[in-house]
């Protein structure tokens, strides 16, 4: 089955029962053996015993995802375990297997080689820079191996949701400036873009969940009294946010920001 983009902030849709995902639509070489593994960026490496699959990796190579190369494990709690996929240029993440439902945010876009197993060919794909993504690894494991081809890194960072159902938690409805991207039995997501000096009506975080940052720049938090914090984002930063009170965010720097906001549920 094919994938097809619609619309600025295109949706993919493919096997819709294990993936969803949307961002700007760039490059739309997508076919079967490319299925729903927009997910991830790379791969790990083999599987089990003896047989080769068509690149000639034996099974037992394949490994888990926080193993494979350029998948760096960057944070867990009860809930979530983030990883940063950093793929260098012309550098190859083999084969490894997503087995737990998955999320992610491409923050830097390169083209790619990507082969799952038993394919016998790898398909060319480039996710798009801010693209979205969710993988309902739990239900049917995804196994695969990524190469990329560009002469840029690939940067991708996502989360893997540690319990195999719901948590039972309600997630938010978020204010004008927030554009729900992302809505499923697992997750709720949003896209925010804030250009120099705007701010966000004041909202209520009601389940935790995850924050991943596109484009950097000076971010202040304010509570309802006021008060803010300051924050100097970078592209792929993240931060584990908890369930809280009222809050606002203005960008008070002069760039405009982008940032993919989770609630876990």
């Amino acid at each position: 089955m094919a994938l097809a983009w619609s619309g600025l902030r295109g949706e993919i849709a493919s096997r819709p029962y294990l993936w969803q995902g949307s961002g700007f639509h760039q490059e739309t070489r997508v076919t079967r053996t490319f299925s729903f593994s927009l997910l991830l960026v790379a791969a790990l490496a083999a599987a089990p015993a003896a047989a080769l699959d068509a690149g000639g990796a034996a099974q037992g190579q394949i490994l888990p995802v926080e193993r494979t190369p350029f998948h760096v494990p960057a944070f867990r709690n009860e809930t979530v375990a983030m990883l940063n996929v950093l793929l260098p240029p012309h550098r190859v993440a083999p084969y490894h297997e997503h087995s737990r439902d998955f999320a992610y945010v491409v923050v830097r876009e390169s083209p790619t080689l990507v082969q799952n197993w038993g394919d016998p060919a790898p398909t060319s794909i480039r996710w798009p820079r801010g693209a979205v993504g969710f993988g309902a690894f739990s239900k049917q494991s995804l196994t695969h191996r990524a190469e990329n081809v560009g002469d840029a890194p690939l940067s991708i960072v996502g989360f893997e949701l540690l319990q195999k159902t719901p948590l039972g938690r309600a997630p938010s409805e978020r204010p004008a400036g927030f554009m729900q991207i992302i809505d499923n039995e697992r997750l709720r997501g949003w896209r925010l873009s804030l250009k120099p000096g705007e701010t966000t009506p004041a909202f209520t975080q009601s389940a935790a969940g995850v924050r991943i940052v596109v484009e950097g720049g000076e971010l202040i938090e304010m509570d309802a009294a006021g008060a803010g914090q300051n924050m100097a984002l970078q592209p792929g930063d993240f931060q584990w946010r908890d369930a809280g009170p009222a809050r606002a965010l203005r960008n008070a720097g002069a760039t405009t920001i982008e940032m993919v906001e989770f609630e876990v549920k």
